[in-house]
């Protein structure tokens, strides 16, 4: 009989996915676009950047592992296939950029759309990662019953969507540091009575 998952990866992604959402959304325009002196990103960036990644995210591991099949969904990104650089106005050289690596000065260039086009997008990039865990835990709940190459690409994958489920966690403390600064409170989880 297969074992599942030690873990529940799909429960936390949609667990943080929430509390981002849910706290870009209580944000202003210029909360999300605010930067601290001397700091190069704000907000903005760290939401544009979480769409972004996960986004890239779906998209590379069907690039690379197409024997999950075509139900698994398109090899592409969000991002290409609205052309979202080309209407965000991103520089030319940056169109594929997903953020990371990028020097100080270029990811304060970096033209952060408006709150609630940003919002869509980064709602729609973690939707389309959840349905793809959803399904990669459906169809392979185990590395038992596939050949030997499958089952080493899936524990790649599995360790990715962990890797990725940890770099949202750092983004958003982050964030909640940058509306710390701004409103002396930055909880994502906590409220209090204003």
């Amino acid at each position: 009989m297969p074992t599942n998952a030690l873990y529940d990866v799909l429960y936390f992604f949609k667990d943080i996915h929430r509390v981002v959402l849910e706290f870009a959304r209580e944000l202003d325009e210029d909360q999300l676009h605010w930067r601290p002196r001397g700091y190069s990103t704000s907000i903005g960036f760290h939401l544009w950047h979480l769409a972004r990644e996960s986004d890239f995210l779906k998209a590379i591991i069907l690039e690379r592992t197409p024997q999950l099949g075509a139900d698994f969904g398109e090899p592409s990104e969000i991002w290409a296939r609205e052309k979202l650089a080309q209407k965000w106005g991103f520089p030319v050289d940056l169109n594929a950029t997903v953020g990371t690596g990028l020097s100080d000065e270029l990811a304060a260039t970096l033209p952060i759309p408006p709150k609630d086009e940003l919002i869509d997008y980064l709602r729609r990039s973690y939707e389309a990662i959840e349905v793809f865990v959803q399904m990669l835990d459906e169809r392979y709940p185990t590395f038992e019953e596939v050949d030997e190459e499958m089952s080493r690409k899936l524990q790649n994958i599995r360790l990715n969507l962990l890797v990725f489920l940890s770099h949202d966690c750092r983004h958003l403390g982050m964030i909640e540091c940058l509306k710390g600064l701004q409103t002396g409170f930055g909880s994502a989880t906590e409220k209090r009575q204003v």
